[in-house]
C-alpha cells in the first residue's frame, strides 16, 4: 500500500500534461528549481490502496519476495508499514498529479513496488529537500527514495542503495546566444537547487575551477525546487539551471522551443537513503535487487521516458560517487 500526503502552500504541480503550466502557478513562490510542484513543509500523506498505481504500470503483478521480507526488523514486521520521505518537486520523478495531492513519478512507483516486494504500507512524507538527510538522521523517517546521488559526505551519515543511474545536465534558454556549455559558465547566473548535489558539489566545484583560472567564479542562484528555476530561466532573469538531466529532458519537452539542454556531465549512481546502520537496510538492498530482476522495474522507467537510467544491481554504497 502506498499513503500520500496533503500539501502545504507551496505544492503547485501537475500532471504531465500540466506541467506545462507549472511555470505560471509557481508565480505564489519566492524562488524554485525543480520541474514540477515546489515542496511543502513535510506532511504525511493520505492512504492509497497499494494496487493502485498513476503510471499504468501494473504492480498488482508484485506479489511479497519472502527472502527479502524475512529480512526487516521486527519493528518493522508487527507494524507492517514504513515512511519514505521525498522532495515532491520534480517531474518525471517525483510530483502532484492534476488533483494536486496524488503523489505521481519515478520514486513514488520504486517505493510503492518495494512495498509491494516487502508486504508493507508505505507512507510518503513530502518535505524540502534539504530537510531529508535530517530527518533520516533523527529517525523521523524509515527512507528516501528521492533521486539522491552518493557522495562521501552522504555515506558517511547514511546507507545508500542504489536503484538508477542519471546525470546532471544544463538547461539554457533555446537558442543558447551565449553557447553556454558546463565547461564556459564562468560569470554566468545559474540556478540549482538547495541541498541538491548540483548545490553542494556540481556547481561548487565548476565555479571553483573559473576562479583559479583567474575568471569570475559562478553565480549560484539557490532556489527551493524548480519549478522557479525553470520560470526565471524562460524570462531570462537566470543564464541557466543545473539540475538532474531527466527533470530538465521533461521540463524542455513541456516547454517546446523555450529551453534546450546543452550538455550531461557526471552520470552515476541514484540511491535510497537510509539512516547510517540502519536494521531496514539489509530488506530494501534485497526487494530492490528482486525488483531490477523484474520486468515492472523496466516498466517503470519507460513509463517516465527514462529507459536509460536503469540499473542491474542493488549496490549498497561503500565509497563516494
Amino acid at each position: 500500500m502506498i499513503c500520500q500526503s496533503t500539501r502545504s502552500r507551496w505544492s503547485r504541480a501537475t500532471a504531465p500534461r500540466a506541467v506545462a503550466v507549472a511555470a505560471a502557478l509557481s508565480l505564489v513562490a519566492l524562488s524554485a528549481c525543480t520541474d514540477g510542484p515546489a515542496p511543502s513543509s513535510g506532511g504525511d500523506t493520505g492512504a492509497q490502496p497499494g494496487g493502485a498505481n498513476t503510471t499504468g504500470v501494473d504492480l498488482n503483478t508484485l506479489t511479497v519476495d519472502q527472502a527479502a521480507a524475512d529480512k526487516l526488523p521486527e519493528r518493522v514486521k508487527q507494524a507492517k508499514k514504513v515512511t519514505v520521505v521525498m522532495n515532491v518537486s520534480s517531474a518525471p520523478t517525483k510530483f502532484r498529479a492534476e488533483d494536486n495531492t496524488t503523489i505521481v513519478g519515478l520514486n513514488p512507483d520504486i517505493a510503492q513496488a518495494l512495498g509491494k516486494l516487502l508486504g508493507v504500507e508505505v507512507t510518503i512524507s513530502d518535505v524540502q529537500f534539504d530537510g531529508i538527510i535530517p530527518g533520516l538522521q533523527s529517525k523521523r523517517y524509515d527512507m528516501a527514495v528521492s533521486s539522491m546521488a552518493p557522495s562521501a559526505e552522504r555515506i558517511k551519515v547514511l546507507d545508500m542503495v542504489r536503484y538508477g543511474a542519471w546525470g546532471t545536465s544544463l538547461a539554457v534558454q533555446q537558442g543558447n546566444a551565449k553557447k553556454l556549455t558546463t565547461k564556459n559558465l564562468c560569470g554566468a547566473s545559474v540556478a540549482v537547487q538547495q541541498g541538491s548535489i548540483q548545490h553542494t558539489q556540481r556547481l561548487p566545484e565548476l565555479s571553483d575551477g573559473c576562479t583559479k583560472e583567474g575568471k569570475p567564479a559562478i553565480n549560484q542562484v539557490v532556489l527551493p525546487d524548480q519549478t522557479a528555476a525553470i520560470l526565471q530561466l524562460t524570462t531570462g532573469r537566470i543564464d541557466a539551471v543545473l539540475a538532474d538531466s531527466p527533470i530538465l529532458a521533461w521540463a524542455a519537452k513541456q516547454r517546446p522551443g523555450t529551453i534546450e539542454l546543452v550538455d550531461e556531465m557526471n552520470k552515476g549512481a541514484v540511491d535510497i537513503a537510509l539512516p547510517k546502520d540502519s536494521d531496514l537496510t539489509p530488506a530494501v538492498q534485497a526487494a530492490m535487487q528482486t525488483l531490477i530482476q523484474r520486468p515492472e522495474y523496466q516498466q517503470i522507467y519507460a513509463k517516465w521516458g527514462m529507459d536509460n537510467a536503469v540499473v542491474t544491481e542493488a549496490v549498497k554504497e561503500t565509497g563516494s560517487a
